[in-house]
């Protein structure tokens, strides 16, 4: 009989214990990192359910489960103070470029999502012009016919972002021929064609043309030629 109760003593205070923990919900939430997403999308995203609110549930679900995909949102992470206190480190997709509309400056990020439109012009943001699209809403993709085009322009704006090249305009000319300028400098690039070769031989060559005024065409960049191979010429 007393191994009977005993049991049941056990029993009522890991029941009691699992009511305690399950009851314990989330009261104070912060947002940190994030300046072009509300709280209010973020915290959508994450608390899908009421029983997500339950700080064992939002526990598992953040350890366990893959997050939710949130628009110019490249990930995010739940920092824990307290069982009812999480601060939420926002990632944000990279502004890589803009188009003009109008008066108005289209920003696109670096997996092609308009993630602010704007009258005013930000510092260290490529200018793309020779291009249109349909797309006038923040968070809508950018969408064009030719899906190759599209890529190029990611791969090309979001290369001169992350390599610190100070370039302040790309020009996309009949032929989809693009021209990177760089202060003083004109890059041709060529078509699509071999995209991350010339690139990588632009970020290569530009330390020793950057105080030159001139053409550097890198339009026929192969992956086995020497940088002084590539024809460099001043203006006059």
């Amino acid at each position: 009989m007393r191994e009977f109760i005993k049991k049941v003593i056990i029993l009522m205070i890991v029941v009691g214990l699992v009511a305690l923990v399950f009851n314990v919900k989330i009261k104070n939430i912060s947002f940190e990192g994030n300046t072009k997403v509300d709280d209010i999308v973020i915290a959508s995203a994450i608390f899908e359910k009421n029983t997500d609110r339950i700080s064992a549930m939002l526990y598992l679900k953040d350890k366990f489960k893959k997050h939710k995909k949130i628009p110019l949102i490249n990930s995010y992470n739940i920092e824990w103070l307290n069982p009812v206190s999480i601060v939420v480190h926002v990632n944000e997709n990279m502004t890589v470029g803009f188009v003009r509309r109008d008066l108005s400056n289209l920003y696109f990020d670096n997996e092609g999502n308009i993630n602010e439109i704007s009258e005013k012009r930000q510092d260290g943001i490529l200018e793309v012009t020779g291009i249109d699209f349909k797309n006038r809403g923040v968070g809508e993709k950018i969408e064009f016919t030719d899906k190759k085009l599209l890529n190029a322009i990611l791969n090309i704006s979001s290369f001169l972002k992350e390599s610190d090249l100070p370039a302040n305009l790309l020009e996309i000319r009949q032929g989809f021929e693009f021209y990177v300028y760089i202060g003083n400098i004109a890059v041709k690039m060529g078509d699509v064609r071999n995209m991350e070769v010339k690139l990588q031989r632009l970020l290569d060559i530009y330390p020793q043309i950057k105080d030159l005024n001139g053409t550097l065409d890198l339009s026929e960049a192969k992956e086995n030629m020497l940088d002084e191979q590539y024809i460099f010429k001043k203006n006059s």
